[in-house]
């Protein structure tokens, strides 16, 4: 169109070249873009740095400039080799003005002999101004509309990408290469952020190369980054307020698209992660519920294998309650590669026994449980090692947790070992079908307690602990010793004891199953593999 403009106006005019000069879209240059015979083929190469030229003096004031004679002695006037200025003694530049009254280029009118433009030649020459800026901006409107239709394309492509990608590695080269041709960038570039990470590692790239490897947290910058004539847009990956990745464009200034592209690239990763998460919940949950009764299989091999878990190598079951986030993050900083199952409020977890030995699994596990704000009680069974011996360590770990509360009287973490003869009294009081007479009459103290709000079964264990000193007994209970004494009778006379005559070591051992059983019916809920 602008050929055909300076065509007619060169003939119109009587001039003997005529260029048309449009503004740079940053505002500081003025390019030729079409240019009369014989200087057309420069069109494009030429530019007039802001403030240099008849051309921009008559731009910053929007109003026709003229020079009658000797244009290239006017200090305005900027001499071009290429386009001859010496041979020009008249020189008429006209401003292309928009209907916001901004400026869009210059309409630049030569004659080699000295001519005074008449003012009809004038007025002729800023009517054809105006009817090219009409023109220019209908072109624009057009051609920005064409663009925009087609980003929109290639966003909905993007997003048809997204949602048919079923992993992170079928996701990401598509983001790459698709965001590439969106935000008409040299190169793209996406990178995620493993949980708990301060860098941001590097996926995938379009086209291939080997951009940095990874970018500290600390050195994210603004979005949109110059340097020189270079640019670069760094997009942070965001879905519910959480940093998943960043996206990153050379040379490319397209900010608003590469904020789409992320919002969405964003999304489709969270999907991703949340499908991978329940179907890793899934698989976990039915390979603990295999190991746990003792199925061993080529199914259980197999979900051992998609889990990474080599089952012949030294295990630790744990058992816990309440389940908790905080103890599970815990957990997996201090012993890396452990699996988690979370069943409404307990936790169980297969843990590795790293080189240094099971010593240090354990203290890993007492300075996770020493990080938490919320008591919480932990069981770990011995080592395993082979997938048959797995089922007997769920059991241990299970037992161990209820150990917590028998033998520290609150959260804490006990080991299979640490049971002690306990391991033999929690068998006999999950088991059951035991009737002693014994264990009968100190049920009766604990039937008497719960309905009383009193403490004669306590009274009896602290004192076989004491091995039946009044006063050490009593000093333990913070009572006097004729309390205690008072409390004695009244246990011989309710369950039958004589603590003269009976068995110590059979009273004690009927303590510890009942109080074990009372753990067992209301303190703690089942925690089996089942």
């Amino acid at each position: 169109m602008l050929r055909g403009v300076v065509r007619l106006l060169s003939e119109a005019s009587a001039v003997r070249a005529c260029f048309i000069y449009l503004l740079d879209p940053a505002g500081e240059r003025l390019v030729m873009q079409a240019a009369s015979e014989p200087y057309a083929h420069l069109a494009g190469t030429i530019a007039l740095d802001r403030g240099e030229g008849l051309a921009w003096w008559a731009a910053e004031r929007r109003e026709p400039a003229f020079i009658r004679e000797n244009a290239i002695a006017d200090p305005r006037t900027k001499y071009v080799a290429e386009l001859d200025e010496d041979r020009f003694q008249s020189l008429l530049c006209v401003p292309i003005l928009g209907r916001d009254e901004a400026v869009i280029g210059v309409i630049s009118a030569h004659t080699e002999a000295p001519r005074e433009f008449t003012q009809p030649e004038v007025e002729f020459l800023v009517s054809s101004a105006s009817l090219v800026a009409g023109a220019i901006e209908n072109a624009r409107l057009y051609e920005e509309m064409r663009t925009r239709v087609s980003e929109l394309e290639q966003v909905t492509g993007l997003a048809e990408a997204i949602a048919e990608s079923g992993s992170l590695d079928e996701l990401l080269p598509a983001v790459a290469g698709r965001a590439r041709d969106l935000l008409q960038a040299r190169a793209c570039h996406v990178y995620l952020l493993e949980p708990g990470s301060e860098e941001l590692e590097w996926r995938a790239s379009e086209p291939a190369g080997e951009p940095r490897r990874a970018i500290g947290l600390a050195e994210l910058g603004p979005e949109l980054a110059r340097g020189g004539r270079a640019s670069r847009v760094s997009m942070p990956l965001v879905a519910n307020d959480e940093l998943l990745g960043l996206l990153v464009a050379d040379a490319s200034t397209a900010v608003d698209l590469a904020r789409a592209v992320a919002s969405q690239t964003a999304v489709g990763i969270k999907k991703i992660q949340l499908i991978e998460r329940l179907t890793e919940k899934n698989l976990i949950k039915d390979f603990f519920e295999e190991l746990a009764g003792g199925r061993v299989g080529s199914d259980l091999e197999g979900r051992a294998a998609r889990l990474r878990c080599d089952l012949d190598q030294p295990h630790i079951l744990l058992a816990a309650e309440p389940a908790d986030d905080a103890l599970e993050t815990a957990l997996a900083a201090q012993l890396p590669g452990s699996i988690f199952d979370r069943r409404g409020d307990s936790l169980r977890a297969l843990l590795l026994v790293p080189p240094a030995g099971p010593e240090r699994l354990l203290e890993g596990v007492r300075r996770a449980h020493g990080s938490l704000a919320a008591p919480i009680a932990i069981g770990l069974s011995s080592v395993c090692a082979g997938a048959a011996s797995f089922a007997e360590a769920f059991e241990e770990a299970r037992q161990a947790l209820l150990g917590t509360v028998v033998l520290k009287r609150q959260a804490s973490v006990v080991s299979f070992e640490e049971l002690g003869a306990y391991k033999y009294l929690l068998r006999i009081a999950l088991e059951g079908g035991v009737r002693d007479e014994t264990i009968e009459a100190v049920s009766l103290l604990a039937v008497y307690d719960r309905e009383r709000g009193a403490a004669l079964l306590k009274t009896l264990e602290e004192f076989l602990h004491r091995h039946g000193s009044i006063s050490a007994a009593s000093e333990a209970l913070y009572v006097h010793p004729n309390t205690l004494r008072q409390r004695l009778r009244r246990i011989g006379e309710l369950s039958g004891l004589d603590l003269r005559r009976d068995d110590w070591l059979m009273v004690e051992i009927a303590v510890k199953l009942v109080q074990l059983r009372l753990v067992l019916g209301t303190a703690t809920p089942h925690t089996s593999g089942g």
